[in-house]
């Protein structure tokens, strides 16, 4: 038998741009404040390794332009299947395609309180829009 393959592929420079960031976001237009914490996010990793795991497709300018998007977000909506969870749809800068999808959640005990959950690529725009009810 073989043995099972690590699937630990963390862009390192995602974690060192992660760190940089300002440790407590704004957003005016919801009256929320957003953190970003690097705790223990599954059992095997930290929220950062979570976040630059190379299948989510970021780039270090993405991480770079998070700060400004929370403010100048293409689309916000809640999620559909999570409780207490938001998106921000961030465009992309540079002419990349696709958008920067941010997923917060909200604490139990303060509503005007947030943490980012985790950060990818989305291509589609259906995440943007909710499903239409029949």
């Amino acid at each position: 038998m073989s043995k099972k393959k690590s699937n630990k592929h963390y862009d390192h420079n995602i974690i060192k741009a992660l760190e940089e960031l300002p440790s407590v976001l704004e957003d005016k237009k919801h009256n929320l404040v957003i953190y970003i914490r690097n705790d223990q996010a599954r059992t095997n990793e930290t929220r950062f390794e979570h976040i630059a795991k190379n299948g989510h497709e970021l780039k270090v300018k993405d991480i770079q332009a998070i700060p400004e998007g929370i403010s100048n977000y293409e689309k916000f909506r809640k999620s559909e299947t999570l409780k207490e969870t938001y998106y921000y749809f961030i465009k992309r800068k540079n002419n990349l395609k696709g958008y920067v999808q941010l997923a917060v959640k909200l604490y139990k005990g303060d509503k005007k309180k947030a943490y980012i959950k985790t950060i990818f690529i989305t291509y589609s725009s259906k995440w943007m829009y909710p499903r239409k009810k029949r």
